[in-house]
């Protein structure tokens, strides 16, 4: 390529140094595209560069001035072609070239990690949990650590044979240990793929999560069977309304009892309440705009249709206002302990109690109203299920209650003290902290219950477990599916069957391997509290990758 032009220059000069000759001679040359000054050509900026970068001593007075008037430019660009005429030819201003020396080694006292293959999968296997990292992520974070990167079809067969061998993991862990359970089950949709969770409630141990096309009776009798191949004992069942459920234990020929959730119901309860207080609301308003327009113009049938409006506010907060105080009424009967009196209720008192209510929800007209009460009565028949389990443990801890407690006045207000400190305590884990005061008297009474006393301890410390392990709810299984939905709204590839169940299979290995950070729990993983023995704490030296 010729950079310069063969051209004759001109006997007339300005400068005494040969800055305007060579001028001279760059015409006729080609733009270059690209550039904010697509004009200056690549022999304009090379003779702006080389002008610029002359020594102070060598560049003539006024040349800068000169540069911006021929090429009709500003200064600070001209500066800036120099820089970059500078940087591209090793030159420092002043025309010295750049001393490049290289820098002293100093010998490193950390230690060299060496990336082996090994590492390489336990970093991506824990960008995936818990750091939720999607595939395509993945290589610029191994970049980023290890100055080597991934492509995305080595990470999804790397996962792909991980989940394969998380599966065949958690076909062989014998759940034996968790005893008699209740599981609490449910289903987190993936587009509209369902996927069939089980869990037990206590430890939070995952026992089947099965990705599946459908969640009608047949399929969920098979998640049932599987989860019962893994030497689960399942003596009931914690569930919302769902309504393939009650076919799905009979498909799966499991004769066990169920205990509808008592939460979501009574949630709908309180949306109901104020689905009417807005119908009320927007009711009232309307009666005021009629009484403005009656103030303003007599009308008989205004005034008319103002009295109907009024009798629908009248109504419809006389309804809300009692479908509030039943409300009341329904958390009432589902209760497990009587927070006034620590009284442990009785399954004949709650059924008394629950069908009242139901009796008097039928009265109450609204429609919507009416349409609720046909879902409760649908599944009120299975809320009180927990006080029949609770039963016969709660009677033989009373027989050892009565040895340690001759006096039955003395073993009453025992009971009562510890159950009143379990439901406080509870309701201060649920963030009800106006009920702190409350706990902090319930548990100076219990204080002086078992002060000196071990046995007194030990009973105590019993009817608090057995409390906390009664499941009136499947939100177990809520807390599961809000945990892992995040990850599988970062995969992609989830949306097939096959590498959706080979994901769960992993999830499911980490989070019972995992160890809790806080809460109850602290410390402690779900297998480690179920008393199921991995032999490590470390989930991906279980998969087959041990630290290096």
């Amino acid at each position: 390529m010729s950079v310069y032009s063969a051209v004759v220059p001109s006997a007339s000069v300005t400068w005494p140094d040969p800055i305007e000759t060579v001028w001279q001679i760059l015409s006729g040359q080609e733009s270059l595209s690209g550039y904010q000054r697509p004009d200056l050509g690549l022999a304009d900026r090379l003779f702006i560069g080389a002008v610029v970068n002359l020594s102070p001593e060598r560049r003539p007075w006024g040349s800068i001035t000169w540069l911006a008037d021929i090429f009709a430019t500003s200064r600070p660009t001209l500066y800036a072609i120099g820089e970059r005429w500078r940087s591209l030819s090793g030159v420092q201003p002043g025309g010295r070239p750049l001393q490049i020396t290289a820098p002293l080694e100093t010998p490193s006292t950390e230690p060299r990690v060496i990336v082996t293959p090994n590492r390489r999968a336990r970093m991506i296997l824990t960008l995936l949990m818990p750091g939720g990292v999607s595939g395509r992520s993945i290589d610029d974070c191994l970049r980023v650590a290890f100055d080597q990167g991934q492509s995305t079809g080595f990470v999804s067969e790397l996962l792909h044979r991980a989940g394969q061998r998380a599966g065949e993991i958690l076909e062989k862990i014998d759940h034996t240990p968790l005893g008699a359970v209740v599981l609490a089950r449910d289903e987190l949709f993936t587009g509209r793929d369902p996927n069939l969770l089980l869990v037990e409630p206590h430890t939070l141990v995952i026992t089947g999560l099965y990705a599946a096309t459908d969640r009608d009776a047949d399929t969920w009798g098979c998640a049932l069977l599987f989860t019962q191949d893994r030497q689960v004992q399942i003596i009931g069942l914690a569930e919302d309304g769902c309504t393939p459920y009650a076919a799905s234990c009979r498909a799966a020929g499991l004769d066990t009892a169920i205990q509808k959730d008592v939460w979501h119901p009574l949630a709908d309860v309180g949306q109901v309440i104020r689905d009417l207080e807005r119908e009320g609301l927007r009711a009232m308003t309307a009666a005021d705009k009629l009484e403005r327009r009656l103030r303003k113009q007599w009308s008989e049938a205004t005034f008319a249709e103002w009295v109907l409006v009024t009798e629908q506010v009248e109504d419809l907060l006389t309804q809300s206002s009692r479908l509030r105080f039943w409300r009341d009424c329904l958390w009432d009967a589902v209760e497990v302990v009587d927070r006034r009196r620590g009284e442990i209720r009785d399954r004949a008192i709650n059924q008394w109690l629950l069908t009242e209510t139901m009796t008097a929800l039928r009265q109450l007209g609204h429609p919507r109203i009416q349409k609720l009460v046909e879902r409760l009565d649908e599944q009120s028949a299975d809320w009180l299920t927990f006080l029949d389990s609770l039963a016969t443990p709660l009677a033989e801890w009373q027989l050892r209650l009565v040895e340690h407690f001759p006096d039955p006045t003395q073993a009453d207000h025992f009971q009562s003290d510890v159950a009143r400190l379990w439901r406080w305590e509870h309701t201060q884990r649920s963030g009800q902290t106006r009920w702190r005061p409350m706990a902090v008297t319930a548990r100076q009474r219990v204080a002086e219950w078992v002060v000196n006393d071990p046995s007194a301890q030990r009973l105590a410390e019993d009817l608090l477990t057995l409390l906390e392990r009664t499941v009136r709810t499947s939100c177990a299984a809520e807390t599961i599916n809000s945990v892992l939905r995040p990850y599988l709204n970062n995969r992609r590839e989830c949306t097939d069957l096959l590498s959706r169940q080979l994901f769960l299979n992993l999830f499911v290995l980490w989070f019972n391997m995992h160890r809790f950070e806080r809460g109850p729990r602290q410390g402690k993983s779900p297998y480690e509290l179920a008393g199921i023995n991995m032999g490590t704490d470390d989930w991906l030296t279980v998969l087959g990758f041990p630290p290096d």
